[in-house]
């Protein structure tokens, strides 16, 4: 699988605050189920303060279709994803 680094903007602020109200209704299991398949699943995702209106998602996918595709339910309260391909880890400055 290809790794991804996606910013996901909201569409607009109701539409933030809907995709907080939706993902605050739902198990955890739920939200990995929902990112979660065998052409995509998100490894990482950063919320940003409430002012700001991007989301950034650290993903493994096939292709980015496989994102698209994975995440059809929720594709209406952001603007088109934005990619940018990365390769494997240079450094984990966490070991």
């Amino acid at each position: 699988m290809k790794q991804y680094m996606v910013t996901h903007t909201f569409k607009s602020q109701e539409m933030k605050d809907k995709f907080n109200e939706t993902i605050g209704g739902m198990s955890r299991e739920d939200i990995i189920k929902s990112s979660t398949g065998d052409k995509a699943k998100c490894q990482l995702t950063f919320m940003t303060p409430k002012e700001s209106m991007k989301m950034f998602c650290y993903w493994k996918a096939e292709n980015t279709d496989s994102v698209n595709d994975q995440l059809a339910a929720m594709n209406d309260f952001f603007e088109p994803h934005q990619f940018q391909e990365v390769e494997g880890e240079v450094f984990d400055y966490n070991s």
